[in-house]
């Protein structure tokens, strides 16, 4: 092999040559010694992914008041909303840690079966109260099996006009929900006094 000016063949010539233009990878020629911006986007992506599945698994799946009272609003703006668009009353009982959304069918009140609407329990450590008039109200008629709602959703759009609390009782953390007669709900945290 022919030797060049400085002591080295034309193959060790070539290597000097790619060491001085940057490395080749695949084929192509890289010039930076950085990430592009995709891997770093992959790498962003697999950390919040990680992070998530972090936080999922450390936090506890108890059942918080703020979680509990918007799942209460969530069903009074469906019992409204439907009551107006299937022409229809229905109602909403409340019986100490329980409550559930009622039809008006057949001279009589009939539990709703629904994914949303169907009766719900309260964890333990949660207690509601519902205010009619500004008195408490604990539940429909007494001495009857038969359902009772305390408030009323009208095909109109109306409803009884009520205001609902949630307390926790380890927390002092407490919710209310307002509702109007013309079916405006406002929720609000509160402290407890």
């Amino acid at each position: 092999m022919p030797m060049s000016a400085i002591g080295t063949s034309s193959s060790d010539s070539g290597c000097l040559r790619f060491m001085q233009t940057g490395r080749q990878q695949n084929g192509a020629v890289r010039k930076g010694e950085g990430f592009t911006l995709l891997e770093l986007l992959v790498v962003l992506l697999i950390i919040g992914v990680l992070a998530s599945l972090i936080t999922f698994s450390i936090t506890p799946n108890q059942p918080s008041p703020q979680r509990e009272s918007r799942r209460f609003h969530q069903v009074v703006e469906a019992a409204r909303e439907q009551a107006v668009l299937f022409n229809q009353e229905l109602g909403l009982e409340l019986r100490e840690n329980r409550y559930r959304v009622l039809q008006w069918q057949v001279q009589r009140w009939w539990p709703l079966d629904s994914d949303l609407l169907s009766e719900h329990t309260l964890p333990d450590n949660l207690s509601q109260t519902l205010w009619i008039d500004g008195v408490p109200n604990t539940g429909g008629a007494s001495g009857s099996d038969l359902p009772q709602p305390q408030i009323v959703f009208f095909s109109t759009g109306e409803v009884t006009p009520f205001g609902w609390t949630l307390e926790d009782s380890a927390d002092n953390d407490q919710w209310r929900l307002t509702a109007s007669p013309l079916g405006q709900f406002d929720l609000q945290a509160e402290p407890i006094p």
